[in-house]
């Protein structure tokens, strides 16, 4: 028996630096996941209904229940707001709504371009000016759906039990402030207008147990705060007993303080605002957040989150359409997902998985709009471009829509197995690989002899009954990428390689 060589990277795709800097560890995935040390594919997805909602990408969802335990999931899609409620799909747009649509685009027309750009008189082709992104927010109070688009500026009211049947669309919430920019419930149950009036510091909140009663009375709680901050409000989120608020700069706490004042607020951290709404994600423990700097955690202090995978983000991302970006929480794994339209698109195409229990990150392409955790559902609900929603972590992706030919991998930088003029001469592959089923992995390497050398292919092996895998190659680094099937789960722990290491001659 030849020297075993152990040649498996710790957890976590680490996807910064050079090539060689990352010698040693993962460098890109698709599909998979790391689980106490092990990679393993991530769970498939199932249609949730096999018609898609109207009004075009999916933008925002939220979910919880009636008085009666029954679920309620409401989404908004570009142009139009859904519930799904009692196993019935409704469309509850109100009238004069304004959704998303087109929200971050490039504005043409008369006055878009730069100075001299195409003729005179002639609407623009071309432009450098963005659109103002419409962002649209949920909440609930009691079993009543609150909601608010940016683009008109309203509070709207779904009531599931108003009478003998829900509310066939939301209305305006009754002396509610307007051209606000989001709306948010505390614990205390005061309802919070985010940007207020058209002025974007302003929070305005109703009295306590009282959404329709706005004005400040001696006799009530209602009343309002002007933050101190040069951004714009764009969310509000509750953490503990606290409420989160995030402008595109900065993050406010909002504490209860009583009567007659309702509530204070403090600055909680600076150059540190979300890209978008949609991507602050509450766990927990703590809440977490994509900001242009880096992913951030507020778990009583803002900090910046270590992230391996910053270069694959920010490298990719489309700076001009950073609203679309979304993530949520998948708790049952101890992870938060991030989905960001790259440089190339104008939806979101790639994903980064943080574990936050491992402090591991991994990677992948997939296409979502919005992203809720189970809670009122069984599973985490997920929803796309043209519509669809989705159940995920259900079966195996074999199953997954959408999914076409692809696989579950993970790559790795280079390692080195031989030194100096020292080759390794490999005859053997030992995984550590768990499985309901023989060939649910295969390995294949790549080559060199020095780390700017040429590189070559050393072939791809499939485990053998008996745990063994026979091969033959030699060099002094080598690149393994690790590909599993679709329709069976597997985990792999270590992999060794059994040879010698000899010289050259």
């Amino acid at each position: 028996m030849g020297q075993l060589l152990p040649i498996t990277p710790p957890a976590g795709v680490v996807a910064n630096g050079t090539q060689y800097s990352v010698k040693g560890r993962w460098v890109d995935s698709d599909l998979v996941r790391f689980q106490e040390g092990h990679l393993e594919p991530i769970g498939g997805w199932q249609l949730l209904s096999g018609t898609a909602l109207t009004g075009g990408a999916v933008r925002q969802m939220f979910a919880y229940r009636d008085n009666g335990f029954d679920p309620i999931l409401a989404v908004a899609t570009d142009d139009k707001v859904h519930t799904l409620y009692l196993s019935n799909f409704d469309e509850i747009t109100p009238a004069g709504f304004v959704g998303a649509s087109g929200s971050g685009n490039l504005a043409y027309g008369f006055g878009a371009g730069p100075y001299g750009e195409e003729s005179f008189g002639d609407a623009r082709t071309v432009s450098g000016l963005k659109k103002k992104a419409i962002n649209i927010t949920f909440d609930s109070f009691g079993e009543d759906l609150l909601f608010c688009s940016s683009g008109d500026g309203k509070i709207y009211r779904w009531q599931p039990n108003s009478g003998s049947a829900p509310d066939a669309a939301g209305a305006v919430l009754t002396n509610a402030p307007v051209a606000n920019t989001a709306v948010a419930v505390t614990n205390e149950r005061h309802v919070l207008a985010l940007g207020a009036g058209g002025d974007p510091r302003k929070v305005q909140f109703s009295d306590q147990e009282a959404p329709t009663t706005w004005t400040p009375t001696a006799t009530n709680l209602a009343g309002s705060i002007i933050l101190q901050t040069q951004g714009s409000l764009m969310a509000g989120v509750r953490y503990k007993t606290d409420m989160l608020l995030f402008t595109d700069e900065d993050v406010h706490r909002m504490y209860y303080v009583g009567a007659p004042l309702a509530y204070g607020v403090q600055k909680v951290g600076s150059a540190c605002g979300p890209l978008s709404p949609r991507c602050i994600v509450p766990t927990g423990n703590f809440i977490a957040w994509l900001s242009e700097n880096g992913p951030v955690v507020y778990d009583g202090f803002v900090r910046q989150l270590p992230c391996e995978v910053h270069d694959f983000i920010y490298d990719n991302l489309n700076s001009n359409a950073h609203e679309l970006v979304c993530g949520g929480s998948n708790s049952v794994n101890s992870e938060i997902w991030w989905f960001f339209p790259t440089t190339e698109d104008d939806r979101n195409s790639k994903y980064v998985i943080y574990n936050y229990q491992e402090k591991v990150w991994s990677v992948g392409e997939l296409e979502r709009g919005a992203w809720i955790d189970r809670g009122a559902f069984d599973v985490p609900l997920a929803g796309d471009k043209d519509g669809f929603l989705y159940e995920h972590e259900r079966g195996t992706l074999s199953a997954a829509s959408g999914i076409g030919a692809r696989k579950p991998f993970c790559k790795t930088g280079p390692i080195e197995v031989g030194n100096g003029d020292r080759v390794a001469y490999v005859n053997r592959i030992i995984p550590d690989e768990e499985s309901n089923s023989v060939g649910c992995v295969s390995f294949a390497f790549k080559g060199r002899q020095t780390p700017l050398g040429t590189e070559y292919d050393l072939g791809t092996f499939n485990i053998d009954a008996d745990g063994y895998t026979d091969c033959r190659f030699s060099a002094r680094q080598v690149q393994m990428t690790v590909e599993g099937v679709t329709d069976r789960s597997w985990k792999l722990g270590q992999v060794r390689l059994e040879g010698a290491l000899r010289g050259r001659r």
